[in-house]
């Protein structure tokens, strides 16, 4: 198996692509938005990914926004502190790091938030 891989299930089934270390770059398009994505692997070998919006239908060359690009492991630290805002698990007016960890302080950070 290749080091990065697509997969795409659709009307007319499933497709598959290979990619290398240089990694591979998917869009999901409609005629309102497309979310556009792209993963590789830096030269320290870590997971590498960009997320993407483009209003309007964009291919994975065409990026009006990059909203995340980080590695893999941030961008799962993003969602998770997204699902924790939307929880009110963690307030984005106050923060408080009461386990010492300073997880949730990185995550806010990922997202640009202090």
């Amino acid at each position: 198996m290749a080091k990065t891989y697509c997969t795409c299930i659709g009307m007319r089934g499933e497709r598959t692509a290979r990619g290398g270390y240089d990694g591979c770059r998917a869009s999901v398009q409609s005629y309102d938005g497309s979310i556009i994505t792209r993963n590789w692997y830096d030269d320290d070998g870590k997971l590498q990914v960009r997320v993407g919006t483009s209003d309007g239908s964009s291919c994975c060359s065409d990026w009006n926004s990059t909203d995340f690009q980080g590695t893999f492991e941030a961008f799962k630290d993003l969602l998770k502190l997204a699902d924790d805002i939307k929880k009110g698990k963690v307030s984005v007016v106050r923060h408080r790091d009461p386990d010492g960890t300073k997880k949730l302080a990185k995550q806010m950070k990922a997202l640009g938030l202090k």
